[in-house]
């Protein structure tokens, strides 16, 4: 169900559904996020629920979704720093990961959803992915032909790749600094 078909009725009950599963992560990570219980706080039935997301974890990507449209309305606000543009990925990256280390139990549950194998959540990964890539494009800005350049838009995916093997090592219980460090590395690497 795409967000831009639904009445405001529907899209303020999305939006109190992705609140309860967010609230649930918070509380329990992915253990925590059950969906029956998710449709209650949102009060909303069970069916309703599925209608709008199918499995917790097309859920729990939806709520990455929204995050990381959030975080593009910040940066839209508030633009990346730095003198050039290697510089301004990362300080998109730290901001990112910043906002992911605030709630980890959120962050563990969304990086499962992620890996899940579930090839239902495909589109959702993929609005994931292209958010975040044109988030990065626009941090690389006009004199790097605005991340439209092929090697650019590679250089992202693998960005993305690294980020997430980061973020699973993290969730495995590495030290926080070392998904920051391996991801100035590699921005740095990849577009220096």
């Amino acid at each position: 169900m795409a967000t831009h078909d639904l009445t405001d009725a529907q899209r303020e009950r999305r939006l109190r559904i992705l609140a309860a599963a967010e609230a649930l992560a918070v509380e329990g990570g992915w253990d925590g996020v059950q969906m029956r219980e998710v449709a209650t706080r949102a009060d909303v039935a069970l069916g309703t629920l599925y209608r709008y997301f199918p499995s917790k974890e097309h859920l729990l990507l939806s709520v990455m979704l929204d995050q990381v449209n959030g975080l593009a309305d910040r940066l839209s606000v508030r633009p990346p720093e730095g003198d050039d543009p290697v510089e301004r990925v990362v300080d998109v990256l730290r901001r990112a990961n910043r906002a992911l280390q605030r709630e980890p139990r959120v962050t563990v549950a969304m990086i499962r959803a992620l890996v899940s194998g579930n090839r239902e959540v495909a589109p959702v990964v993929a609005a994931n992915r292209d958010v975040m890539r044109r988030i990065i494009s626009d941090a690389l800005g006009p004199t790097r032909g605005g991340g439209q350049d092929p090697r650019d838009v590679l250089a992202i995916d693998l960005l993305s790749d690294v980020w997430l093997a980061a973020l699973v090592s993290w969730i495995g219980g590495a030290e926080p600094s070392t998904v920051v460090d391996r991801l100035e590395a590699a921005t740095r690497m990849l577009f220096d």
